[in-house]
């Protein structure tokens, strides 16, 4: 043992004939007892640990102090010393109130007259493997949730690329179809007629492909908080839709649109998914008209997409956002369903809302709300 350390060994510690004269100044709680783990003699330090005085601890048994489960392991350990003669140490808990215990290390050692017992404080210890164990048990229940949702993602991607595939085999033959018709086609009229709608299954295909590109976006997206102008965002949203306006009479206008504490990657893909629907269900409009609102609370920004396309349901509502919730038949309009979930779940990482509101053939207006003070989940 190293000479600056000064806590006892069991072979340091004085022989039942020096007991009275030498455990006093054993710097550690020390205690001789009975074969009934009475109290024979006790050093001031654990009278001072027992909270009792060191001659009023004579004759008192040591499990009186003890919490009552470790009362059972004490007496087992004592015996086993007293039999075997050999170094015996047993964990226990000391009784303080009835909310709280010490925990203690004994070591035991049996003389041929008395038990010699040194007890160090494990409580410290104790603390921090509970800690430990609670830091480990909180990681496994954190990678769990991690795989589950790893799994769910990796479930969800096979869906929308099946649905992908379904959607681009169905666009791709009717653009066939066309072209083959456009060859047939007896007069020029015919000819631009076929090429046209073939022109328009294109613009509906470049639209799929857009949706793909933004869910995909989602899925690897590192957001950052800071202040982001939403008429910029629109901005760059339209210039991204462009392909899905040519050949098409389309308005679009604004309110006078916020500045928001926001991530502009987010924002653009939120306002494309709700400008690409609009566009897609004005489509049968001879002119479409899309009008971005602003609606403003204490604690909100509300942006709306409004559009005068063929409306829904309102008790289909609660289909809109959710995957694969399409309310049209692919042959009606294109699409995965992916589009509207898409803009709920990035809303949802900043803390914010969607909902929309509508009437069959009055058109529709697609909201998302953003707190003022976003927090990223």
């Amino acid at each position: 043992m190293p000479k600056n350390d000064v806590r006892p060994s069991m072979d340091s510690l004085p022989t039942a004939s020096s007991t009275s004269v030498h455990f006093d100044h054993i710097a550690v709680p020390y205690l001789c007892l009975d074969e009934r783990g009475a109290v024979k003699h006790c050093n001031a330090a654990a009278a001072t640990l027992l909270q009792w005085d060191a001659d009023h601890l004579q004759g008192k048994r040591l499990d009186h102090f003890l919490h009552t489960a470790s009362q059972g392991s004490f007496a087992i350990t004592l015996r086993q010393a007293f039999e075997t003669g050999a170094l015996q140490q047993v964990e226990i808990a000391l009784t303080r109130t009835q909310s709280s215990q010490q925990e203690m290390l004994l070591q035991l050692t049996y003389d041929g007259t008395v038990c010699h017992v040194l007890l160090t404080d494990i409580t410290p210890y104790k603390q921090a493997h509970l800690l430990l164990l609670n830091e480990r048990t909180q990681q496994e229940q954190e990678l769990k949730v991690s795989a589950d949702r790893i799994r769910s993602l990796n479930s969800e991607l096979e869906e929308v690329l099946l649905a992908s595939q379904q959607q681009l085999h169905l666009l791709l033959a009717r653009i066939t179809n066309l072209l083959g018709q456009a060859r047939a086609a007896p007069t020029p009229s015919e000819l631009d007629q076929h090429l046209k709608t073939a022109g328009l299954v294109g613009q509906q295909l470049n639209s799929l492909l857009g949706s793909l590109e933004r869910y995909r976006q989602t899925r690897t997206m590192r957001v950052r908080l800071r202040p982001v102008s939403v008429q910029a965002c629109l901005k760059a949203a339209l210039a991204d839709l462009t392909p899905e306006m040519r050949q098409r009479q389309v308005a679009v206008t604004h309110d006078p649109l916020p500045t928001l504490q926001a991530d502009s990657q987010a924002l653009t893909i939120i306002l494309e998914e709700y400008l690409s629907n609009a566009l897609k269900f004005t489509r049968g409009q001879d002119q479409a008209r899309i009008h971005v609102l602003h609606r403003e609370t204490l604690t909100e920004h509300h942006i709306g997409v409004l559009d005068n396309g063929v409306g829904f349901n309102m008790r289909q509502k609660d289909r809109l956002f959710t995957l694969f919730g399409k309310l049209h038949s692919p042959r009606e309009f294109e699409g995965l369903g992916v589009g509207l979930p898409t803009a709920r779940r990035t809303c949802e990482r900043f803390g914010a809302r969607v909902w929309a509101e509508g009437k069959v053939n009055h058109g529709a207006t697609f909201w998302f709300s953003w707190p003022k003070q976003p927090r990223v989940h």
